[in-house]
This record gives C-alpha cells, sequence and structure tokens, in this order.
C-alpha cells in the first residue's frame, strides 16, 4: 500500500507542475500579443503614405469576386470601364487618337450616349435603344451642326447648321427629303416650304436688297404670287402656270401702278400715275396697238388711238394756250391733219403731205382764212376774208411766195396783176 501512496503522491505533484508551467506559458503568450499590438499600432502610425501606386491595371470586385470596375491601359491610352449588378458594361472613359471618349451603354449592351473628340472638335451623340443614333451635336471646321434622325432610322429628320457667316435649318419629311427650310444672314432672314420633289412652294423672308418677300409657287416650282418691296414701295404680282405674269399691282415713281397681262405675259390694260396725273392703256396682243388715255403737266387730258405697230394715229389733247387738238398721223407716225384752236380762240385745221403744211385753214377777226402751201412749206393760194375790207380777198403767189395775182371784193371788185417783184402791173374792175 506504501507504494501505491507514493505514486499517487508523485503524480499529483506532476499534475501541479504541469498546471503552474501552463499559467506562465498563458501569461508570456499575453504579455507577447500585447506587445505585438503595440508595436503593430506604432508602426502603422508611424508608417510613411505613399506619393505614387504604380500598376498595369486596377480591378475593383465585388462581394461575389465580380468586376464593377476596371482601370486599364490601351494601344491608344488609359481606359476606365464600370460595369453594372447584372455584369453589363454600361461606362467607358477612354483616350483615341483625337483625344478623349465617353461611352455609355444601358443594360442590353446598347450605346445610349457618348461624346467624342474627333478632328474637327467635339461630338455629342444620344442614341435610341436598338442602337441608332438619335441626335448629335458635332464641331465643323467652320461652325457646328445639330440634327435630330428620324424614330425609324437613322436618316436626319431636323438639321441645324451654323458658322460665321450664316444659320441653315432644314425639315425632312418622312421620305427623306427636304420639306422645310430656314435660315439667316447678314442679308436678311428667310423660311421655305418644299414640295414632294424638292421644289419651291412657299418662301417668306428677304430679297437680294434685304427687303421683306413672300412667295407661293404651284406644284411645277414655278412662282404664282409674288409679293414684295421695290425702290418706291411695295408690288404684288400674280403669274400664270407658266411663269408669265398676269396681273401686277405696285407703286412707281409718281405713284401705284396695275397692269393686267394676257397668257403670253403681253400687258394689255396698264393704270398708273405720270407726272401729269393718271394714266390708262389698253393695247393689242401685241403690245403695241391700243388706246391710252391720261393727262398732260398742267394742262389737261390727252387720248392716243395707236395702230397695230405702236405708231399714234389718232389723238386728242390739250395744247399749251389750253385749247384742244386733234391729230390724224399717217401709218408711220407722220402728221397727216391737225385741228385744233388757233390764235384769239379761233379754230384751224392743217394738213400736210410728209412733213409739209400743204393747207391750212382757220378763223381770224374778220372771218375764216385758207391757204395752200407748195411742197417748199410757201403758200401760193391765199384766200378768206379780208382783213381791211368786208369782203373776200383771193391771193395767188409765185413758187417763192411772192404775190403775182390779188383779187378782192370789196369796195367795188378787182383784180390786180403783179410783176415778180411785186410791183402793181395791171389792175382790173368792175365796169
Amino acid at each position: 500500500m506504501s507504494s501505491i501512496e507514493t505514486r499517487l503522491e508523485h503524480i499529483e505533484l506532476q499534475l501541479q507542475l504541469i498546471k503552474q508551467q501552463r499559467r506562465r506559458e498563458r501569461g508570456m503568450g499575453l504579455i507577447c500579443a500585447t506587445l505585438l499590438g503595440v508595436a503593430a499600432l506604432v508602426g502603422f502610425t508611424r508608417a510613411p503614405v505613399p506619393e505614387v501606386i504604380q500598376a498595369s491595371r486596377i480591378e475593383i470586385l465585388d462581394s461575389e469576386g465580380k468586376i464593377t470596375c476596371l482601370l486599364s491601359n490601351t494601344p491608344n491610352g488609359g481606359q476606365l470601364d464600370v460595369w453594372s449588378k447584372g455584369g453589363a458594361n454600361v461606362a467607358r472613359i477612354s483616350s483615341s487618337e483625337s483625344g478623349g471618349d465617353l461611352a455609355l451603354w444601358n443594360s442590353a449592351g446598347k450605346p445610349v450616349a457618348g461624346i467624342f473628340a474627333n478632328s474637327t472638335g467635339g461630338r455629342v451623340e444620344v442614341t435610341r435603344g436598338s442602337g441608332q443614333i438619335a441626335a448629335y451635336l458635332e464641331a465643323t471646321n467652320d461652325g457646328s451642326d445639330f440634327v435630330l434622325t428620324r424614330s425609324d432610322s437613322e436618316e436626319n429628320s431636323l438639321q441645324l447648321s451654323v458658322n460665321a457667316e450664316r444659320t441653315v435649318g432644314t425639315v425632312h419629311s418622312s421620305n427623306g427629303k427636304q420639306a422645310v427650310r430656314f435660315g439667316a444672314s447678314a442679308k436678311g432672314a428667310a423660311f421655305s416650304v418644299l414640295d414632294d420633289s424638292e421644289k419651291e412652294v412657299a418662301y417668306v423672308g428677304s430679297d437680294a436688297k434685304n427687303a421683306g418677300m413672300f412667295r407661293i409657287a404651284g406644284t411645277n416650282g414655278t412662282t404664282a404670287v409674288e409679293c414684295g418691296v421695290n425702290d418706291n414701295g411695295g408690288e404684288f404680282r400674280i403669274a400664270t402656270t407658266n411663269g408669265k405674269t398676269a396681273v401686277e399691282c405696285g407703286v412707281n415713281d409718281n405713284g401705284g401702278q396695275f397692269q393686267i397681262a394676257d397668257t403670253n405675259g403681253t400687258t394689255a390694260v396698264e393704270c398708273k400715275v405720270n407726272d401729269g396725273g393718271g394714266e390708262l392703256a389698253v393695247r393689242e396682243t401685241n403690245g403695241d396697238g391700243g388706246c391710252i388715255f391720261g393727262n398732260t403737266t398742267m394742262r389737261g387730258g390727252f387720248t392716243e388711238i395707236r395702230n397695230h405697230d405702236g405708231k399714234a394715229a389718232l389723238s386728242f389733247e390739250v395744247q399749251e394756250n389750253l385749247g384742244g387738238r386733234a391729230t390724224v398721223r399717217t401709218a408711220t407716225g407722220q402728221i397727216a391733219a391737225l385741228m385744233d384752236q388757233g390764235k384769239e380762240e379761233s379754230g384751224t385745221v392743217q394738213v400736210y403731205a410728209g412733213a409739209t403744211r400743204v393747207a391750212a385753214l382757220g378763223g381770224g377777226p374778220t372771218g375764216g382764212l385758207l391757204n395752200l402751201f407748195n411742197m417748199k412749206g410757201k403758200a401760193v393760194v391765199v384766200t378768206g376774208a379780208a382783213s381791211d375790207t368786208d369782203g373776200g380777198l383771193l391771193s395767188l403767189r409765185n413758187s417763192s411766195g411772192q404775190q403775182t395775182v390779188r383779187a378782192a371784193a370789196e369796195p367795188s371788185g378787182e383784180v390786180g396783176t403783179y410783176s415778180s417783184d411785186g410791183m402793181r402791173k395791171r389792175i382790173l374792175i368792175a365796169p
């Protein structure tokens, strides 16, 4: 029994020694851990902040280990890509040969927007979910362009172009052809409507002189109605289908003016204001023959009837003494005969052969007077009421206008003959 008890005591002693050793080891471990923690804290607080981080590729992962952001390099430079939670590449910033690019995609991987640098400047694009361009704004060599496209294609629907000299806009129909044009420059502004063949059918804007203008055209593109401004004021024109002016109304140097033409564009009726007042012209189909009614400055009215060649054949007018005059002309326009008010409010009738007056009939204080002239314009027969008596008088003259025969009815009737020098030669008196 004593040996068993001795062994038990020995075992108990060893267990106590083991427990004491473990307590010492745990104490030393705690002390070491504390020292290591303090050292770590001291080390972190004293570690220098890096000024440069260098890497050829940087990836940011989510909790599932998927890339959500990637910074990398390409042959043209740096590139930053961003992925959505679903794994779609939705954004990219990169460099190109022309500069920087920014591209955005939807979750289906279709491009929806972009900003790009190109050779002329920058370009901004907005695209539909299908990937087709919906609109873009782009810098050009001399200005900029803004374009909206149709919903079913990338064909232009609206385009606006701007440069240093002008601004031009176009609206396109569903067939892709221009339907509306508008613009502005230093010379003015304009707005045009086009048909399916891109012919202008309506226009409102400025003319070449920077004045206002309105124009409507037919289906063939020929101007049918036009309203504008001339040097004197407004004007209005209506044309036929072949572009010939049919009606024109405007302002001339003296006032209003109105014209009506036939289908060939030949003026048939013209009403206007001239220096003397109103004037109305009715013309033949050739534009020459017809009638003119009007006024002469400070004198009164006139009427002129013209032949087919446009030469005056018959005219009525007020002459300088405010008396009347009627003129009959030949086919070439020379005076053939005229009737007017002579001196002292007496009437005269004159007949011409070519440019030479050959007969004249007039009135005077004592009565009527008839003169007949040769082709040299010399009076060779003078007859009428005598100025010194109450009777009649007849005078015959030679080619030089020298009187050679004189017959008088008063006081007792006589006939006298004269030599070429005008000296009395013989007198015949009734018995």
